[in-house]
């Protein structure tokens, strides 16, 4: 991740973390984005792409949700 990806990121992982403590269920990116509405989805989205590269997180729904895991 480039230090841009890195600084959404955090404000993804932040997010998420709030709206489930345990990081056991899974976001869908429109909740994420009314969460955000100061980052563009798109960014989001390939922010979200990245992490799941990078394992940090799982994807269901063909991208449509997310979630953080455990321990990353």
């Amino acid at each position: 991740m480039n230090i841009d990806q890195g600084q959404v990121w955090k404000k993804i992982s932040d997010a998420y973390q709030q709206w489930d403590q345990d990081r056991s269920n899974l976001m869908a990116i429109e909740d994420l984005s009314e969460r955000l509405p100061d980052i563009d989805q798109d960014v989001l989205v390939r922010t979200l792409e990245e992490a799941a590269q990078d394992g940090r997180v799982d994807t269901a729904d063909e991208g449509a949700s997310f979630r953080l895991v455990p321990n990353h």
